[in-house]
């Protein structure tokens, strides 16, 4: 950075619109000005070490939830496993209704055995993924008690289909639950993340007006200006994430770009900046 020999009455940081960003890349923004500002004196900035913290614990929870792309992946398998489970139920129990007009009496007797059976469960195809569970096991057992009328209709191999995807939806909907224990969503967290970087960069504006000397204006400065670095990066990170979705797509529909500042690391905002001092307080986060 070139020395300053006339130090300005007052800077800022450019606004970042990190609300617009995905989230790897708002996560990435986030962590990258947070480790920035580990390496400088945050009593000159007025800085408290509780909401580094805070911030530093909001970002680690982001990172754990951005990887726990499982509990999504288990969502599908469970509406995956409920869909086999009602295929494998209307099976069977058409199977029972159709075999108690067989012309083979053995097989209508033990249709109609079964029919008993099946007549109690009416429904259980359309119950909630939860309580069906519980429910099939209920079955399961009553078909136990009717083991060979079971064989004689050719609904054994059925059964034990019917009991396996029956465990594994149980077990995976434990799983799911154990994984969303504690579990919060990365649009909660985002917006708690961009308060704690908006009062960051308020805090850095304040003390630099409230500086005692010029050599701390002069560290606040050159902090200003990493940060300006690491905001036109981000920034054109996004510009062309936006462009090549842009073409993979050929929409008629173009996402605004944010638009790229002629002097992108300058601390000092000229009067006519108006790009940046209209920035939302939301955005200039």
């Amino acid at each position: 950075m070139e020395n300053i020999t006339e130090l300005p009455l007052h800077i800022n940081v450019r606004g970042c619109y990190c609300s617009n960003f995905g989230s790897g890349l708002h996560l990435a923004f986030h962590r990258r000005v947070y480790l920035t500002m580990t390496e400088v004196d945050l009593k000159k900035l007025h800085i408290g070490a509780g909401l580094m913290k805070e911030w530093m614990e909001l970002i680690e929870q982001g990172y754990e939830t951005d990887s726990k792309t499982s509990l999504r992946e288990l969502t599908q398998q469970i509406a995956e496993l409920n869909e086999r489970l009602t295929e494998l139920i209307t099976y069977i129990f058409e199977m029972v209704r159709v075999q108690r007009k067989s012309f083979d009496e053995e097989k209508a007797r033990a249709a109609e055995s079964l029919y008993t059976v099946v007549r109690a469960y009416r429904g259980l195809q359309q119950m909630l993924r939860y309580g069906k569970s519980a429910k099939i096991e209920c079955l399961l057992r009553d078909f136990d008690d009717k083991a060979e009328a079971v064989k004689r209709l050719s609904l054994t191999s059925a059964i034990k289909e019917l009991e396996r995807v029956n465990k594994e939806l149980d077990e995976t909907l434990s799983e799911r639950i154990k994984i969303k224990k504690g579990y919060t969503a990365n649009y909660k967290l985002r917006p708690k993340m961009d308060r704690i970087y908006s009062l960051v960069v308020k805090h850095i504006s304040a003390s630099y007006m409230l500086a005692e000397n010029d050599s701390d204006k002069q560290e606040i400065i050159k902090l200003v200006v990493i940060l300006n670095r690491i905001i036109a990066d981000f920034r054109r990170s996004y510009n062309e994430s936006m462009a090549q979705k842009r073409r993979v797509r050929k929409s008629d529909e173009d996402v605004e770009p944010i638009e790229e500042d002629e002097d992108v690391v300058s601390p000092v905002l000229s009067d006519d900046d108006s790009e940046d001092n209209n920035i939302k307080e939301n955005d200039n986060e």
